[in-house]
Formats: structure tokens, sequence, C-alpha cells
């Protein structure tokens, strides 16, 4: 009779798990996702959403745990445990995994993008599409979507800089990539690696004359105290993959992959709309409370002096057709 009991229940726990679709037996997923800066920062706010919307779309079956500050590690750390697969997710400047995968450099190149429009059909449309592709032969590495949309842009420390001529000589201080040096170099300038952290003192004791970059970075590294001229070079408007370990996706149920996949679209625009707010809110309180003055230029000659240089390094890493593509794009 108890035998008879025990194989009632079970039948009619069966039978339950049918009627709601066998979710109790459902296996869960745990995921990791790492990035460099703090809670504040845009990036962690993109992953917070995209873990938000996950969870809620798998019914909890899929977790992701946020790392920030890099806890697991420098960027070019995290993207190499991405590849192995010993980490899930990673929003990183790609260029940190260059020693890997020379392609990972392409977004490094300068004058890539005329604006932000420009940006932004290049990464949502086939060139986007072709860059993610090859990029995931080469490194097992998916990108989910396209973060970041900051630009960047020259300061200076003791006068604006206004045209190209200005910077004829101008000690710049950048970090050590003969990419970057070599662009720099064709403009003109006197491309000086200096370690990030060493730059505020280095333009302040007049070791170098300016630097580059994004309105949000100079705002809370106090950049603009020594070089509190900025030039709208617009040189780069970065692009910060969320990359994701393509052996951590094939583990995934065909469901739970396209959920994956939707969830990250939503939060790639999520992010892109907070880091666009976040680099405005820089640039007003720079502009408006911190004495710091922007100023317009010609890009054009920049963009000429540099286009040998920019065409050499993309032939090099085997992506002139994206070059090009990206360049047709209107």
């Amino acid at each position: 009779m108890r035998l008879h009991t025990i194989a009632l229940a079970l039948a009619a726990t069966v039978a339950g798990l049918a009627s709601t679709g066998g979710t109790a037996l459902a296996q869960t997923y745990s995921f990791r996702a790492a990035h460099y800066f703090k809670e504040e920062h845009p990036w962690n706010k993109g992953l917070a959403y995209f873990a938000d919307r996950a969870k809620e779309e798998s019914k909890g079956r899929i977790q992701i745990d946020i790392f920030n500050g890099g806890m697991l590690g420098s960027e070019a750390q995290t993207l190499q445990f991405v590849k192995d697969g010993s980490l899930d997710f990673v929003v990183a400047d790609p260029s940190a995994g260059s020693p890997f995968a020379k392609e990972l450099d392409f977004f490094a190149l300068p004058f890539l993008f005329r604006d932000y429009a420009h940006w932004q059909a290049s990464l949502d449309g086939e060139p986007g599409k072709s860059y993610a592709q090859t990029i995931e032969a080469k490194t097992g590495m998916k990108i989910l979507g396209y973060w970041g949309g900051s630009s960047r842009n020259v300061l200076s420390t003791k006068k604006p800089v206004t045209n190209i001529d200005d910077m004829k000589g101008f000690r710049l201080r950048l970090v050590s990539s003969p990419l970057k040096v070599n662009v720099w170099k064709a403009v003109g300038a006197a491309p000086t690696p200096i370690a990030f952290m060493e730059t505020y003192l280095a333009m302040k004791s007049g070791v170098v004359d300016g630097m580059e970059n994004e309105s949000v970075s100079v705002r809370d590294m106090k950049f603009y105290e020594p070089a509190p001229y900025i030039a709208r070079t617009e040189h780069e408007f970065t692009v910060r993959p969320l990359f994701m370990s393509k052996k951590s996706f094939d583990k995934l149920p065909a469901d739970l992959q396209q959920i994956v996949l939707k969830a990250a679209q939503e939060a790639t625009a999520y992010e892109r709309k907070a880091e666009a707010e976040a680099n405005e809110a820089a640039e007003a309180e720079m502009a408006n409370k911190l004495n710091v003055k922007f100023n317009a230029i010609d890009k054009a000659p920049f963009k000429a002096a540099t286009k040998p240089v920019i065409a050499e390094f993309a032939s090099s890493m085997g992506l002139s057709d994206l070059l090009k593509t990206i360049d047709a794009i209107q």
C-alpha cells in the first residue's frame, strides 16, 4: 500500500511538472562578468541591466554576477580569461587583447569614424557583424554588442590647439602603442609614452604638453587642472564590446542562447544612452563649473595626414576591406 501511495505521488509530481513546462527540472546557469571601472560607471550600469533582463527572461535560469573595479584582473587578463573560457563576460578596450589577436587593435585606429552617427551605423551594420565574425573565429570570443561611443579629444596645458600646425612638436602623452605613436607622429606631434597614473604630474611639471582622453576620465582624474584646454579632435569614438566566451555560450540550450542575445541587444542600447549622458554631464560640469575651455577644430587635415598610416595598419591586420566598408557608410 505504501509503495502504491509513493507511486501515485511521483505520478502527480511528473504531471505537475508537465503542466508547468517542467521548469522545476530545468538547469540553471551561473555566469561571471567583469570590467575595470567602479559601480557608477556606464559599463557597470549596462552589465547590471543585462543581468536583470537575462534573469527575468529566463525565469531565473540565468544568473550573472558582476565583478567591477578590476577585481578579477586587468583588461588584458580578463580578455584572456574569456578567450580561455574561465570567465564568461567582459567589457573592455579590445586592444588590450591584441597580444593574442592583432585584429583586436583595429578599433584603436584614430579618425575611423566621422561622427557618432557614423560610429553607430558602422557597428550596428555590416562592418560590425563582419568584425564580430572575424574575432569569434580568431579568439573564441563572441561580441554580443558594441558599447562605448565616448569621443576622445586632445587636452593641452599652455594654450588651445586650434589647428594641425599647433601639433608640431607637441609632446603628447600616449600609451606605449606603435599604432598610436605612428599616427600622432604623422600629424607632427612628439608622442611621449607615459603610464596613465603618472600623466597628471607629467602635465603639471611640463614633461608633456598634453594628452588625449574621454571627458568622463578627464573630469574624474582631474586632468583638466594642468590641462584646461580641450580641442574637439574627436579622433576616436570608443568601441568597447561586450564579449562572451563562446565556450560559455555553447553550454546554453538554444532557447537560453536567444535570451542572452536579446538581453545583450537591449543592454547595448541602455549602456550607450548611459554613456552619452555621462559624457554630456562631464563636459557641462567642466565647461560651466571648472573653467575648462573647449574649442572646435578642423579635423580634415588630421585625417589626411593619418590616412596612409591607418591604411597600413589595417592592411597588416588583414582588415583593409573592413576599413573600406566603414568608409563607404553614409
